[in-house]
């Protein structure tokens, strides 16, 4: 929990080391430069550039993400589908991510030289993970003349269909080199897996089972899928790809969602938790009925609400209103859409960021802040219950062998491990094996009723509902199954909400800057027309 403390040691090395413009990927022999920085300041540092940049929490992709697939609100362009190049989550990003694999670069390059092979391996399955999102959301990216050291002032684009075969090679390529002998491992410079080197190789397979679900639509996958499984190898309970922060506020090395959204008092909080994902998880949802009936016990750890019995009054007129749950709608021009309520609104809570549990109490009329929370909730990217929700997700669909049934239910049961594990680290009850289990049952009443179409629609709602925190899974998910299904502002019967733009099926490429840099960069991409891929 406390590793991240590693980059914070290295904060003045990164700002002053390893900035990189985004279109010059430019290594010189300059001493300040990451040629001549350890291999362990390196990977510290590019895992924290990943996982930063695709997470949730300013700058990471999540942030947009998170208003896409309907689990957060917000007052900005992303609520009405007008992402532009300009979006400052899409420009840092983007700049992170390749100064985050130049780091890689130079790091497997070190590392090969003074066999410190298992350095070079963890590198290599950075990159593919890294290179993965990229293409998920921008498409086409520099990948062959970004994948070196040597400097290239004007990288090509490569088609995502040709980048995503040579990401199971570097992928291979890192399981082979963790095998090695070694001269040197990580160690708490690692800040996944600290050194442990099973784990690093069963998230790697994972990593590929996962790609090669992200592409079944238009390859059949279902040979090297099968052979994944059959080797026995792939994620175990407590193997979680994920990011531990701290709870220091000086330096603030707390999670980025809740440096966000926390540290703000009276005015100026930016995540409103969506009234369609709330009423989902009632089980009260007229749009989305799928779930209907049956509450998820989840929601006092998801967000806080900041109202309670004592304190009803909300900060202004407020838009959306569910007992102390005070929100506002994707895409509203209503009239109390502008009024702030920072101090009103509900809040994301314990889970995912390490806010406030929700015990029903509320706040004061100042609201929560920095100091009312730990803010160490982890940064999910890969955790269990996502691989086991894929795992079911390709039973499902035919591509691998399995129980879909039992693997959604284990999904499922994961899921709740690890808020259970959010609970016992922030202080708050556990929710019962009672609570899980009625749960989970009546899901799966739902799923031995379901056409095959239905059962993968429960799947990947119960994944969005999971993956609460790291929305550019769903994200991916929605543009991959079309599930869940998601909230459509002009058939809601609600007369102040309105969209009149398509679904963004990827993000724009940041602009100023590459595109203006460049030569060899692409046409700006048309959002709402143009598609990744691997999507049909």
């Amino acid at each position: 929990m406390n590793r991240i403390n590693h980059y914070i040691k290295y904060g003045v090395l990164t700002l002053a080391m390893l900035l990189l413009n985004a279109c010059n990927l430019d290594i010189n022999t300059d001493p300040n430069n990451p040629s001549a920085v350890s291999t362990a300041q390196l990977l510290t540092n590019a895992q924290l550039d990943i996982v930063n940049s695709i997470g949730s929490g300013s700058p990471g992709l999540s942030n947009p993400a998170g208003v896409f697939v309907h689990q957060v609100t917000q007052r900005s362009t992303n609520d009405q589908y007008a992402i532009t190049g300009q979006d400052f989550a899409g420009t840092q990003a983007w700049a992170n991510l390749y100064r985050a694999i130049q780091n890689l670069n130079v790091l497997s390059d070190q590392a090969t030289a003074s066999q410190q092979f298992t350095y070079a391996g963890v590198a290599q399955i950075m990159k593919a993970l890294a290179f993965s999102y990229m293409v998920d959301v921008w498409g086409d990216v520099p990948f062959t003349e970004a994948s070196t050291a040597a400097k290239i002032q004007f990288p090509k684009f490569d088609k995502g269909q040709d980048i995503y075969p040579q990401l199971f090679t570097l992928i291979d390529e890192g399981i082979a080199n963790l095998a090695k002998t070694s001269a040197l491992s990580p160690r708490t410079d690692d800040l996944i897996y600290a050194g442990n080197l099973v784990r690093w190789r069963q998230f790697a397979k994972s990593l590929k089972l996962k790609l090669y679900n992200q592409i079944r639509l238009v390859q059949n996958v279902s040979a090297p899928v099968n052979a994944l499984i059959a080797e026995d190898d792939l994620m175990k309970a407590g193997g979680n790809f994920s990011l531990n922060y701290g709870t220091s506020s000086a330096p603030d090395n707390r999670h980025p969602a809740f440096r966000e959204d926390y540290n703000i008092t009276t005015t100026g909080r930016d995540n409103y938790i969506s009234p369609y994902f709330h009423e989902i998880l009632l089980g009260t949802s007229t749009l989305n009925p799928i779930l209907t009936g049956i509450q998820d016990p989840r929601i006092p750890y998801y967000y806080f609400n900041q109202l309670s019995a004592a304190r009803p009054n909300a900060q202004n007129a407020v838009e959306y209103r569910n007992g102390n749950f005070v929100s506002i709608y994707f895409s509203s021009q209503g009239p109390n859409q502008g009024f702030d309520q920072s101090s009103s609104i509900a809040i994301i809570g314990l889970y995912y960021c390490g806010g406030r549990f929700d015990d029903g109490n509320g706040v004061s009329a100042a609201g929560v802040s920095g100091a009312s929370a730990r803010g160490d909730g982890p940064q999910r990217i890969l955790p269990y219950h996502s691989h086991l929700f894929t795992r079911a997700e390709l039973a499902q669909t035919g591509v691998s062998t399995g129980n879909a049934k039992q693997l959604f239910s284990d999904a499922i049961n994961a899921a709740f491990a690890e808020v259970n594990a959010s609970a016992a680290r922030g202080g708050a009850p556990a929710i019962t094996a009672a609570a899980i289990k009625e749960y989970v049952d009546a899901v799966l009443v739902k799923y031995d009723a379901a056409s095959d179409s239905g059962k993968l629609e429960l799947i990947m709602t119960e994944k969005w509902i999971s993956n609460f925190g790291f929305a550019l899974e769903s994200y991916n998910d929605i543009r991959r199954t079309g599930f869940p299904k998601i909230y459509d502002p002009n058939t809601d019967g609600i007369p102040f909400t309105n969209v009149n733009r398509g679904y963004p099926q990827s993000y724009p490429y940041p602009t100023p800057g590459e595109l203006q840099l460049n030569p060899n960069a692409p046409p700006q991409r048309v959002v709402a027309n143009d598609k990744v891929f691997w999507q049909k």
